[in-house]
């Protein structure tokens, strides 16, 4: 039954994702401008809640200030609310390089930001990737070793990678109040 479970978790994850890369290109399609696509690392069966929605909304109004500091204007926002993880795009004028350079910034100015998963999209719906502007790989939730390092050899179980990112919500969320 466990197993079950998880396979249907698995489909709906994959379900989404795919949703939401036809979404992306028709939002591109539309709008002949770069994509910002944003959700949350989120590990674990719950990817929102009160707490990640709350966490998510302050990172959406982090990235807004930072585009208007730039002088980079969001031509269409949405936000789309998801048992799967919740979903922040924005369509904006700005160069993609630049706006991914901003974005990494970002993800990297504060440990909670490790769990801000922002990729951007070009107007020809390529993905600017980390790699691509000479970044390295993200870290893992829990130590300084690349994410995909400590996926591959299972260096951390995934209720250590789940209490992390509760810790890591509970930083940013402190410091709100």
């Amino acid at each position: 039954m466990k197993n079950y479970k998880k396979i249907e978790q698995i489909n709906k994850l994959l379900e989404a994702k795919e949703k939401r890369f036809i979404y992306q290109q028709e939002l591109i399609k539309k709008y002949k401008n770069t994509l910002i696509s944003f959700m949350l690392n989120i590990p674990g069966e719950v990817k929102s809640s009160s707490k990640t929605r709350e966490f998510q909304k302050y990172y959406v109004n982090e990235i807004k200030t930072i585009l208007k500091q730039n002088n980079i204007e969001i031509l269409y926002e949405d936000f789309r609310y998801k048992d799967t993880g919740d979903e922040y795009f924005a369509i904006v004028n700005g160069d993609a390089v630049v706006v991914k350079n901003l974005m990494i910034n970002l993800e990297e100015s504060k440990k909670e930001c490790r769990l801000l998963d922002i990729d951007i999209f070009d107007k020809s719906i390529n993905q600017i990737s980390r790699q691509k502007l000479g970044f390295d790989s993200r870290k893992c939730l829990v130590c300084d070793e690349e994410a995909k390092f400590c996926m591959r050899k299972g260096t951390h179980t995934i209720e250590e990678i789940i209490e992390q990112a509760n810790n890591l919500l509970e930083v940013n969320y402190e410091k709100k109040n």
